[in-house]
């Protein structure tokens, strides 16, 4: 008897079901919708719409570390399915059970976006505990045959100062492929464990070949896990959350509650540079509305190259009065306030000023000297993490606390507050809430610069859960504090870009993209930023005057670093108010210029003309696009005088100027024939903002 069919058609995408006779619903197809199901006949009863394990299950059969081949994926029941329009689109529900559990397994079709995205909630209808061990928040089975030689597999590798680095696999070299009749027992595996989630790799990947690209994007803010293997004459996908074989994670569900599955987002598209264009759209769609990103203010920060970790009155106010001068909005005072000189790592915790670092009306007078020079004010903390030595530490309970066998928790010198307990949770919410109240600050700052490894095993169920219940208790704390303090921007930090993930960045309007203390480096980082997040939210260090080489810079240094972040965010740090005149005049006609494309910005997709940047390329081309517009960066990073050409014909740009700078000479040509640029640097490294009308 042939399978029903159920078909979701919505915005160029489809998603195809089929029932079985035996009431079994399989997944066969999700993406544009001309695409078709693609599996054998025979292959079908595998192409199941979720993976869940439990302890005792007596069904699974997975082959190796594999997650699929579940106790719930081989025996669930189709129940029902529902379709709803909503704000994004169109969602779908289908319900499966077995003796033990109920599952809704969630797909979202965006309106705005080629892309779906998947969750499952899982509900226990039995009389006794069930204690999962995974569950997929994306599965399919068939998403591509296998042993074709043109797939391939792009990952991004991402660690302290060289984010968003992205690699190109072939799937044999991966081994992901059919060796023979029978299923490989290996699997190909991406995966994070602990509370910097994008300490190694973005949690994300791109499955491409000639015919189509697939990007997928897990969405939390710790532990997570990418599967992706033959079987049969097909390729699988399972993303999801933490799992017991990867993350030590295992969650008890008592009878009637419920287990919601971190979610994960699906874009679909012709080739690498087209689905990031397509995430990008989703993560404006899912992201919390906020002013922030529509107002894109420039902010000085006084950490990069200037302050660093040392925060006094003396200190402060002449960055105050250079950022004033030079048109800044916002003025964020970074580590240290609350320390003596350098001594801030590891006594950390309390969140309150240190009176010898603010004489003669303390912290409060400083906010109120950069509120007199027409900016918002803002500082740094640090919220999740105590100090070794934290006079807090005095009172606080280890019961606050990650913690191993009962032992707290230590890395780099800090313990890590376990949110998920009400006490802590109040504690920090009402930080922040004094923060806001003495000092009337407009902008916080929150950083995360220690990793508490794999979780926290004190009243929770498993290392795993201890560490997720944190992670939503987090994202729980974000939502409180914003909509407590609707003015509140929340810029989101972790040593860097270790925690850019699309958790919480679907709620801090501002990403600190990387800590790269060179400018020269920076090119790498800043042309590829925009995979990880929204130009809009993508903060980038712009440091004219570098601390570490203790020289004066040239003009040139000066436009470098300009350059660097007009894609995104302007961060503006270092001494510029040692710089002479001409050299803050470059600085203020780039400042004039970010914020003539800022409306572009917001709306614009990410361009990739030369494929994404890599570390020691001598050259480095990344841009932005719209309908109507091309802001291009173009750089040079190859240590001497290098002409760099860039073929832009597949953009159907017309003309061409400088954006920035205009003030000094640019030799470049355009032949508008070929829509091919060149652009001749004299000097060892240079960068350069070109527009293009289309």
């Amino acid at each position: 008897m042939e399978n029903k069919k159920l078909e979701f058609k919505y915005n160029s995408l489809k998603i195809l079901f089929e029932i079985s006779e035996k009431n079994r619903i399989f997944l066969t197809y999700a993406g544009l919708d001309k695409g078709e199901k693609i599996i054998d006949e025979t292959l079908t009863q595998f192409a199941n719409i979720v993976e869940c394990e439990y302890i005792g299950g007596k069904d699974n059969g997975p082959l190796g570390t594999r997650n699929n081949f579940s106790s719930y994926g081989q025996t669930y029941k189709y129940v029902s399915h529902e379709e709803k329009e909503n704000k994004l689109g169109l969602e779908v529900v289908i319900k499966t059970r077995n003796d033990l559990l109920e599952i809704d397994t969630h797909y979202q079709l965006y309106k705005s976006s080629k892309s779906i995205s998947s969750f499952n909630v899982v509900k226990n209808i039995s009389k006794a505990d069930v204690k999962l061990t995974s569950v997929s928040s994306f599965y399919q089975y068939g998403i591509l045959k296998a042993n074709n030689l043109d797939n391939h597999l792009y990952i991004a590798n991402n660690s302290w100062h060289r984010e968003a680095q992205w690699q190109k696999f072939n799937f044999v070299d991966l081994g992901i492929y059919n060796g023979n009749e029978h299923a490989s027992m290996g699997c190909y595996t991406l995966s994070n464990t602990g509370g910097w989630s994008t300490k190694d790799h973005l949690p994300m990947i791109v499955i491409e070949n000639k015919e189509q690209a697939i990007l997928a994007q897990i969405e939390n803010n710790g532990s997570w896990n990418f599967e992706i293997q033959d079987f049969g004459n097909y390729v699988y996908l399972f993303a999801g959350g933490p799992t017991l074989t990867n993350n030590f994670w295992k969650k008890v569900v008592k009878p009637g509650n419920e287990f919601e599955s971190v979610h994960v987002t699906l874009s679909y598209g012709k080739d690498f540079e087209n689905v990031i264009q397509e995430i990008v759209k989703a993560r404006r769609a899912m992201r919390r509305p906020n002013k922030d990103d529509e107002e894109l203010p420039v902010i000085f920060n006084d950490y990069m190259h200037a302050l660093w970790d040392t925060q006094t009155t003396d200190l402060i106010k002449p960055l105050v009065d250079v950022a004033a001068e030079l048109g800044c909005d916002e003025f964020c005072m970074d580590a240290g306030w609350y320390a003596v000189g350098k001594d801030w790592w590891n006594i950390l915790g309390q969140w309150k000023e240190e009176p010898k670092n603010f004489p003669n009306g303390g912290l409060a007078s400083v906010c109120d000297y950069i509120r007199s020079k027409g900016m918002k004010v803002g500082i740094w903390v640090e919220i999740e993490a105590v100090g070794i030595h934290s006079p807090v530490l005095k009172w606080m309970p280890d019961s606050w606390l990650f913690q191993v066998d009962g032992v707290p928790v230590v890395h780099r010198e800090r313990y890590q507050l376990n949110f998920a307990n009400p006490e802590v949770y109040k504690y920090v919410v009402g930080v922040v809430d004094e923060l806001c109240e003495k000092y009337n600050i407009d902008y916080l700052k929150i950083d995360y610069n220690s990793d508490p490894g794999v979780g926290n095993d004190y009243n929770s169920d498993s290392l795993g859960d201890g560490l997720l219940e944190h992670n939503r208790a987090f994202i729980r704390f974000l939502k409180e504090i914003m909509d407590k303090h609707p003015g509140l921007t929340v810029e989101n930090c972790g040593s860097g870009g270790c925690r850019m993930d699309y958790e919480i960045l679907k709620y801090c309007p501002i990403q600190s993209t990387s800590d790269q203390t060179n400018y020269r480096k920076y090119p790498y980082l800043a042309a590829n930023v925009a995979t990880a997040c929204t130009p809009e939210q993508a903060a980038v260090w712009a440091y004219p005057l570098n601390d570490y080489e203790k020289i004066m810079p040239t003009d040139e240094v000066v436009v470098m670093n300009m350059c660097n972040s007009m894609l995104g965010r302007v961060h503006l740090s270092s001494y510029i108010n040692t710089l002479p005149e001409r050299q803050k005049d470059l600085i203020r006609e780039g400042l004039t210029y970010y914020r003539a494309i800022n409306n572009f910005k917001k709306q614009s997709l990410p361009i990739f003309p030369k494929g994404t940047a890599r570390f020691f390329d001598p050259e480095v081309v990344g841009g932005l696009e719209d309908e109507k517009m091309l802001v291009l960066g173009v750089w040079n990073t190859s240590g001497k005088a290098r002409t760099v050409t860039v073929d832009l014909s597949k953009y159907n740009v017309k003309d061409v100027k400088v954006g920035y700078p205009t003030s000094l000479s640019t030799d470049y040509k355009f032949d508008k024939k070929t829509c091919i640029l060149e652009v001749n640097f004299k000097d060892d490294y240079n960068g350069r903002i070109f527009e293009f009308t289309k």
